[in-house]
């Protein structure tokens, strides 16, 4: 059986790739103790969400996670006092730089793959800040292939206007054009007057440097032929007209990503932010 065979869809699920990280886990934790990181998960855990990046010690993870606090506060008016919803939340790496930030706000997270969704419940630190995190049962062939409601149905488990800022890192990039449309019209209806949404994505707008698009369908263009919602891409067009039928304005954006071959914000991704009308 070839390598490829084994990799059903993100390389975390490739079972020796699997094996490795585990054994790694006791590296990466005596590095972690030493550089003050042994809050944070477990290496296992966080490439579940994160990727296999080679990043023993969590120097990276610690990194971005305060990188996109940093972002939110520039571009999504974030405050210490602001109620926030984070979909697509994994183990927690944005929710520690928001611990590092948030006061009187407060901080949900959701995401549908539960063995990383369950890191960051059982993190000691972001349990002292009163963080919670929901199950998103929403159904995606690569991350919750028995998933109970397709995302073009999902309504988020919220009353309505209960946040302030809700985010997205990397979760439009796995999510059909159908499916984005109803999250923009769910956000609209549980952020409060004026909220808005910051989320990455993969735009079309600019010629990529390592990634191709090859497959297009409705309004949505995809890596994988087999699994389209490994790899998902946009142009700018349709995130605003998306948006805006459901009743937002654009607000900042495109800022471009390294995917471009240089970053306006320090990320790999383009970065576009909503504001509710």
């Amino acid at each position: 059986m070839s390598l490829r065979s084994l990799v059903r869809g993100v390389t975390w699920q490739n079972p020796i790739v699997n094996v490795v990280v585990h054994c790694i886990d006791p590296v990466d934790y005596a590095v972690r103790l030493t550089k003050g990181r042994a809050y944070i998960p477990l290496y296992s855990k966080r490439v579940r969400s994160n990727g296999v990046r080679g990043d023993i010690g969590g120097g990276g993870f610690v990194f971005v996670g305060r990188l996109i606090t940093d972002l939110l506060k520039k571009y999504a008016a974030l405050s210490a006092r602001s109620n926030v919803l984070e979909v697509g939340c994994g183990c927690g790496r944005n929710a520690q730089g928001l611990a590092e930030f948030l006061n009187d706000g407060n901080y949900t997270g959701m995401d549908i793959e539960k063995i990383a969704l369950d890191a960051g419940k059982n993190n000691k630190r972001l349990a002292g800040k009163g963080f919670k995190f929901d199950f998103l049962d929403v159904r995606n062939d690569t991350y919750n292939p028995n998933g109970k409601f397709p995302a073009t149905e999902y309504a988020f488990p919220y009353p309505d206007s209960s946040f302030d800022v809700i985010f997205l890192s990397s979760v439009f990039t796995h999510m059909l054009t159908d499916e984005v449309r109803n999250y923009a019209k769910e956000f609209r209806r549980i952020l409060k007057p004026h909220g808005r949404v910051w989320t990455t994505a993969y735009l079309l707008d600019r010629p990529m440097t390592h990634l191709q698009f090859p497959y297009q369908a409705q309004d949505h263009w995809y890596a994988n032929e087999r699994i389209p919602g490994i790899a998902v891409a946009y142009k700018s067009a349709f995130l605003k007209d998306a948006f805006a039928q459901a009743g937002f304005a654009v607000l900042v954006g495109p800022l471009w990503g390294d995917v471009h071959g240089t970053s306006e914000t320090g990320l790999d991704q383009d970065l576009m932010v909503f504001q509710k009308n």
